[in-house]
């Protein structure tokens, strides 16, 4: 059974085009919250499974920005 406080994140296969969530991700090039010209704050780091993508088999690094939010309806 899946740890209920386990974080998921969404990503989209660049390859397949098809949505999965995982948990089994790190962190990489964290550079913090940036904040632009209109007060928008972004992260700017990047996101790397650590495991292959179940859809293709690659793995993927994605810039924080290109994941989807899982709260949003």
């Amino acid at each position: 059974m899946a740890d209920s406080k386990e974080v998921k994140f969404i990503f989209v296969c660049p390859n397949e085009n098809e949505v999965f969530e995982s948990s089994n991700f790190k962190i990489l090039d964290n550079r913090g919250v940036v904040t632009d010209d209109t007060g928008n704050k972004t992260l700017d780091a990047k996101v790397a499974l650590n495991e292959p993508c179940p859809l293709c088999g690659q793995k993927h690094v994605y810039h924080a920005g290109e994941l989807l939010c899982p709260f949003s309806g």
